[in-house]
């Protein structure tokens, strides 16, 4: 008979201390690893509004009447296929601003492609002749520019763009004609203090000081529908025609 005797094998494990020193070198390289992940990150995201290989795929043009989209797009100097954060905006608008049409211009990254260009022009409202050509005006009063007067800007005939305080006032009188009634003056008269219209079929009309022009000009679209060569609208309450 053949007897078989089982020995039980018992391993004792025992957990080896770990020294002060290496648990101090452990923590250590744990804060450097977090110092260099949080740098990284951090330089990502300083990076992120600039990615390289984003280029400009159109540059967009609004607010423009007198100039064209081109015509801005061309001072902008903006090229397609620029990196996005490699475009100079400031440059680009200042290029821009430095057409005497344009009043003011903003220039603007939007992502992912397109750079964002915002310009308001100068708008004539009334012209001044002199011995240099033709100059017009803003509804500001500021001469901005020598060319042909466009449609609806109305001459201020005995006016000087010397003499600011009498320019601003015409041009007050000017800037308050809606667009309807500015089609039918074709100049403003300048005295002091008294201004008279003329219009294109030949009538003639009593402005006034330049005061109260808001209801001066309410009262001109009025009066410019009644019969008469001559018409009054000093006192906008009590309109007159002959």
């Amino acid at each position: 008979m053949s007897t078989t005797t089982g020995t039980t094998s018992t391993t004792s494990t025992t957990r080896p201390t770990s020294a002060p020193g290496g648990t101090r070198r452990n923590r250590r390289t744990l804060i450097i690893v977090g110092v260099l992940c949080a740098m990284l990150l951090v330089g990502l995201a300083a990076a992120a509004p600039f990615p390289p290989l984003v280029a400009v795929r159109e540059v967009r043009v609004d607010g423009t009447h007198t100039l064209s989209a081109d015509e801005v797009r061309s001072l902008a100097g903006i090229e397609s296929g620029t990196p996005m954060g490699r475009v100079p905006v400031h440059q680009a608008a200042e290029n821009i601003a430095a057409d005497p049409w344009v009043k003011t211009v903003t220039v603007s990254r939007s992502w992912p492609s397109t750079i964002a260009v915002e310009v308001v022009e100068h708008f004539p409202v009334a012209f001044v002749e002199q011995a240099d050509g033709v100059h017009l005006i803003d509804s500001e009063g500021k001469d901005f520019i020598i060319a042909q007067p466009p449609a609806g800007a109305i001459e201020l005939r005995a006016a000087s763009i010397d003499d600011r305080d009498a320019l601003a006032d015409a041009v007050a009188i000017a800037a308050s004609i809606s667009y309807q009634a500015r089609g039918d003056v074709a100049a403003i008269e300048c005295r002091p203090n008294n201004f008279e219209l003329l219009t294109g079929d030949g009538r003639r009309g009593f402005w006034g000081a330049s005061e109260d022009n808001e209801n001066k000009a309410i009262a001109l679209e009025a009066v410019l529908q009644m019969e008469g060569r001559e018409f009054n609208i000093s006192s906008p309450a009590l309109v007159t025609s002959r």
